[in-house]
């Protein structure tokens, strides 16, 4: 379980906006436009394996071919007065089967989201 940053931007005390899915996807809805109008690029991510089951898996002759998961991705934008960090869950980590972000699993990942966005403060 961890963060996989592929790089580390210089950035000057950025924003940092969380989004995960809720009523309406509203969150979400609003960090990918932004992201996408800004053109925001991706610099890491929170490894999905100890947060939740395969969404997809792929067999091929027996054999094990890939495992799909939700991504939980980090993206940045340099702007001329305030630097952007984006964190964009496509999932609410939860314990236990539910739709909604409680327990153990949703207070680790909120945790290592907090850790990346102390690495730019």
């Amino acid at each position: 379980m961890g963060i996989k940053l592929y790089r580390e931007p210089e950035l000057e005390k950025p924003i940092m906006f969380v989004s995960w899915p809720g009523i309406g996807n509203i969150g979400i809805i609003a960090a990918n436009t932004l992201k996408g109008i800004l053109k925001a690029e991706e610099f890491g991510e929170i490894e999905s394996w100890d947060f939740f089951y395969p969404r997809k898996v792929s067999i091929r002759d027996g054999l094990l071919e890939d495992l799909e998961f939700p991504s939980n991705k980090f993206y940045y934008e340099r702007l001329e007065k305030k630097d952007l960090i984006f964190f964009v869950g496509e999932e609410q980590p939860t314990e236990g089967g539910g739709m909604y972000a409680r327990g153990e699993k949703a207070y680790q990942m909120a945790n290592l989201v907090l850790e990346v966005s102390l690495k730019f403060d």
